[in-house]
């Protein structure tokens, strides 16, 4: 096929999909879809570190609680970080589709991510395992329907939506502790891979049906467009043209090294880094919930229908008050709506690891649990996102932020070791005291500089933003 028969192809295509975008339910078949596409991205995410106790006892046949299953789960751990490698080529790969478009991401993304779960279950050994999770880890992130969402909704309703559609999909997670209810059998630790049926079931079938009911987004279909319709002669003068704009852009771009230099000597900058680093540090507790509740259950401080219960109302917890998260952002201004969802992450972190080891009513403790992760996340991307990005100025924006990220995901790296260090230093059972014991002091040290040394940013000029 030459060069002008594939253009020409896929000229029919996207002016087929250009049709598509004004037909009349087009629009609501396209939510519904990429709320079940965010749906299958948050099971995904979820579904390992729920069953995690039982994977440790199937995969590397020991018994909980013991000092070989300590060991086992450490290893495991110390292995699946291997997965988050895969980060640094994440950016290459989300790239590709500014060129090949969204459509084929998001499909490829929906269906990856039930290629790594089902990996995962069929295997029967660890390295398998591992390399179904390194799959999970790499199609998980890439959000590809938050992207459609914003190119495809009136920008009126853009926010609304993806605030709605991220709610409901964490509020999905509360089917998990259903599977959990129904599939697995504590007697037998290889039910565990019951728990992924259905999410895998659900990411193929959300996958293929995206093939028929999803086109191509309107933002990308008008650029691809333009430039099928355009002349040889046309497509020369772009591309002049976009040639000297990169070379304008080469001229005023800002190196990861000058992002770090004006992260660490501007005042504003580097009191919001030290906030991001240690939050990414306190968010350690989040990946070791499900062996939390477990130690409780070995404790005889909670029964086996407990731990249903929390495992299924946090997720809708969680939901809720992400949602009335963005609303007090938006309201209070950044330092006000920082105070309370840290007192959110970190109240709801004490109250949930003392049911951890005290009775406590298992909705309390579902209740405390969703509140402090809703704190957590929420004020994560404030601090990575809306504060960073108001205290930079234009020309180097975009470089600061990704650094911020870099700083973030090295805390994340450090408290993904200290799990698997404590874990097996001492003991799986006692993880609800010793992650507390490190994780909360650093909450409260990070929301102490958060009052004390960061400027509120509600309402600045992102045009002329000055450095201190």
């Amino acid at each position: 096929m030459t060069k002008k028969e594939r253009e020409q192809r896929e000229l029919a295509k996207l002016e087929k999909a250009e049709s598509f975008h004004g037909h009349q339910h087009y629009f609501a078949i396209l939510i519904v879809v990429l709320s079940i596409v965010y749906i299958v991205d948050e099971l995904a995410s979820n579904v390992k570190g729920i069953v995690e106790v039982q994977t440790v006892r199937d995969l590397f046949n020991v018994v909980y609680p013991s000092s070989e299953y300590d060991n086992a789960s450490a290893t495991l751990g110390f292995a699946t970080m291997a997965g988050y490698l895969s980060y640094l080529i994440s950016p290459f790969y989300k790239s590709l589709a500014d060129r090949f478009g969204r459509r084929l991401f998001l499909i490829i993304n929906t269906i990856g991510m039930g290629v790594g779960m089902l990996v995962c279950i069929i295997s029967k050994s660890v390295p398998v395992y591992i390399i179904g999770s390194v799959i999970m880890t790499f199609f998980t992130p890439n959000d590809m329907q938050v992207i459609y969402i914003m190119e495809c909704a009136p920008k009126e309703h853009r926010a609304k939506l993806c605030s709605i559609t991220k709610g409901l999909a964490l509020i999905s997670v509360s089917l998990l502790g259903l599977f959990v209810k129904f599939f697995v059998n504590d007697a037998v630790p290889s039910t565990w891979r019951n728990v992924f049926i259905i999410p895998i079931i659900l990411a193929f079938v959300i996958g293929i049906a995206a093939i028929y009911f999803v086109r191509e987004t309107p933002v990308y279909t008008q650029k691809r467009l333009q430039y099928l319709r355009a002349s040889e002669e046309e497509r020369q003068a772009a591309l002049e043209a976009e040639k000297e704009n990169e070379e304008e852009a080469k001229k005023k771009n800002v190196s990861v090294l000058d992002a770090f230099k004006f992260i660490f000597t501007n005042k504003q900058t580097r009191a919001i880094a030290i906030v991001a680093l240690l939050m990414a540090f306190s968010t350690g507790y989040t990946g070791k919930y499900q062996p939390m509740i477990t130690a409780g259950k070995y404790n005889g401080v909670m029964t086996a229908d407990a731990v249903n219960i929390i495992l299924m109302f946090y997720p809708v917890i969680n939901g809720i008050f992400t949602m009335i998260g963005g609303f007090i952002t938006d309201s209070l201004g950044r330092k006000k709506s920082a105070l309370i969802l840290g007192l959110w992450a970190s109240l709801g972190l004490a109250v949930f690891a003392y049911g951890c080891i005290r009775p406590l009513n298992p909705y309390l403790i579902g209740l405390a649990y969703g509140i402090s992760i809703a704190g957590l996340w929420s004020i994560s991307d404030m601090i990575y996102f809306v504060i960073t990005s108001e205290s930079t100025p234009t020309e180097m924006r975009a470089s600061v932020v990704g650094s911020m990220q870099l700083i973030g995901m090295f805390g994340t790296g450090f408290n993904m070791i200290y799990n698997n260090v404590v874990t097996m230093l001492a003991g799986s059972t006692n993880l609800p005291i010793v992650l507390t014991v490190a994780y909360l002091p650093l909450m409260a040290i990070s929301l102490i500089i958060m009052i004390l040394k960061v400027k509120e940013t509600k309402g600045v000029d992102l045009d002329n933003i000055k450095v201190d």
